[in-house]
């Protein structure tokens, strides 16, 4: 599935997600930025890149349509003319989500601490889906990073209960579609005190 399918596929299971749009000129690219509200983030969606930001696939903060201008012509030049543009999420506390297939026990839901924090820190828990939003909470509890979310050096505490609420309801996803699925990332998830954004997902379905 495309990122934007993707992002579809958590909207209709009641996660919210970042305003995003397509794009495939650079004319395209401009009006959508003007749609989701600048700055904006442009990502390649180059059929088959799963890591883009290994590929300079990923250019953040973009302010104007000269920005826009450069990053696409770049990015078009190496990696195709397909992009996604979404509205840049404000520098909060990042979590990942995400479905993982356990040979044992089948799909199982994932709360972790997000951005590149994901691999260094190795910061995770999984449960057997579905699951509430009290067991969701105790998820997010067991987590190292949890004290950022109440709140470091000033900033206000973040929305704990939305990332729960987003927990169980990927939980669902995974109860009816997990079987399909080897695998979805939804990385990083954007937690500000009032909202639980994801602006980035991969959807990988399961092979033969």
């Amino acid at each position: 599935m495309s990122e934007l399918e993707g992002l579809a596929l958590l909207e209709g299971y009641g996660v919210q997600i970042a305003a995003a749009r397509g794009a495939s000129t650079l004319e395209e690219a401009v009006i959508a930025a003007d749609d989701v509200g600048w700055p904006v983030a442009m990502k390649t969606a180059a059929p088959g890149v799963q890591h883009k930001s290994d590929l300079g696939g990923v250019r953040l903060g973009l302010v104007d349509a000269d920005a826009v201008r450069v990053a696409y012509e770049d990015m078009a030049s190496r990696l195709g003319p397909h992009v996604v543009v979404a509205a840049m999420a404000p520098p909060c506390v990042e979590l990942a989500l995400g479905i993982v297939r356990d040979s044992q026990f089948g799909p199982l839901v994932l709360v972790a601490a997000g951005g590149v924090l994901v691999e260094v820190l190795h910061d995770r828990r999984l449960a057997i889906p579905p699951i509430d939003v009290s067991r969701s909470r105790a998820l997010i509890d067991g987590l190292a990073v949890r004290p950022l979310l109440e709140g470091a050096r000033g900033a206000p505490p973040a929305a704990t209960e939305e990332v729960a609420r987003a927990v169980s309801r990927l939980s669902l996803l995974a109860t009816d579609l997990g079987d399909l699925l080897d695998g979805l990332d939804v990385n990083p998830v954007i937690v500000t005190s009032d909202a639980c954004v994801a602006v980035d997902v991969l959807v990988i379905p399961r092979r033969p």
